[in-house]
């Protein structure tokens, strides 16, 4: 086991109400006996898009030892749940810039004969989409995942004058190009 960021719910604030569990598409949470636990270290990300989820502010991040997150068995877990938890999944991981575990949940899924386009995994890209709140995403981070990162998986390049993402609230159309 290594220290590493990962999520803690305080039992004495949870109200069992849920409402982290359908924005935790890695499948970490459930709720088990009228609260929300982190099921498994190995799924839990520590991205933390199901803190902004929590009316009663029971979620947070913390450093500490933990399993090694693990995507390929995040991957295996949630293509059960359908292209929907997929996409959103793979949307947290590129919004994070967690582009080698894009890679290895792009690659099973090629594997398994699960197309999802690069077109897929554009839109929403501001800080705090995700649920999270981390001020690391930004429009030069937005930009550089859909015009640099996505190269690998579609095999051709994605161009930013092709989409139109929201940052930060405001809808941009990149007229360049």
């Amino acid at each position: 086991m290594a220290k590493r960021k990962i999520i803690i719910i305080d039992e004495d604030k949870c109200n069992g109400c849920g409402l982290c569990i359908p924005n935790c598409p890695e499948g970490a949470l459930q709720v088990i006996d009228g609260k929300a636990r982190l099921v498994s270290d190995l799924f839990c990300d520590g991205l933390g898009a199901c803190i902004g989820n929590c009316p009663q502010g029971a979620i947070k991040t913390e450093e500490r030892e933990a399993q090694a997150y693990d995507e390929k068995k995040v991957i295996e877990n949630i293509v059960k749940y359908g292209k929907n938890t997929i996409i959103a999944h793979l949307k947290h991981l590129k919004e994070h810039n967690e582009f080698a575990y894009l890679k290895i949940a792009m690659d099973y899924l090629v594997t398994k004969g699960v197309r999802i386009r690069p077109g897929d995994l554009t839109g929403t890209v501001a800080s705090g989409s995700c649920g999270c709140s981390d001020p690391n995403i930004s429009q030069k981070s937005a930009r550089s995942a859909i015009e640099k990162r996505l190269t690998p998986f579609s095999g051709k390049k994605t161009q930013f004058h092709d989409v139109t993402i929201s940052i930060k609230g405001k809808r941009i159309k990149n007229s360049a190009g």
